[in-house]
């Protein structure tokens, strides 16, 4: 009768493991919908010379970035994080909440990186960031016209 019990028992699990292994599949896919419209929509990636030839869409590019979110570990969370990001809509409270904004920043230009190479598409790397030529950020301006006159006369604050 032990016998009996336990092997209905492994039967039972094998089935209820059956069953739920698809829906714990299902679970982990992230709904990139959203993402591809957003992205499809952004002008920094709309205005992308890139694109002009019109062999490769914004959205194809876009749906590859997807494919690569899909493969990735990602979760629906961070999906939605940069769907925010191409809707210009991150919030501080949103960089609050998300500890780790800049890591996904990080991996999605990896994921943008990926699909430039596999769909042709010229590189954008350095574009990322803007950089600020070494020096000029602290040049005075060469025409004094161009700067406020100042005030001798004018008390110390």
């Amino acid at each position: 009768m032990y016998k009996d019990c336990l092997t209905r028992l492994v039967a039972i699990s094998a089935f209820a493991g059956l069953c739920l292994c698809p829906a714990l599949t299902q679970a982990a896919e992230i709904n990139t919908d959203a993402f591809v419209a957003a992205c499809s929509k952004d002008p920094i990636i709309t205005d992308d010379t890139a694109f002009d030839d019109g062999k490769v869409t914004p959205k194809a590019y876009c749906e590859c970035i997807a494919g690569e979110l899909a493969k990735s570990d990602l979760g629906q969370k961070d999906v939605d994080m940069l769907i925010k990001m191409h809707n210009e809509d991150i919030s501080d409270a949103d960089v609050e909440s998300y500890p780790k904004l800049e890591d996904l920043m990080i991996a999605n230009e990896g994921y943008e990186d990926a699909c430039r190479k596999t769909l042709g598409l010229p590189s954008d790397a350095g574009t990322d960031v803007e950089e600020v030529p070494e020096g000029e950020d602290d040049m005075m301006p060469e025409d004094d016209a161009e700067s406020p006159a100042e005030d001798d006369e004018a008390p110390p604050q």
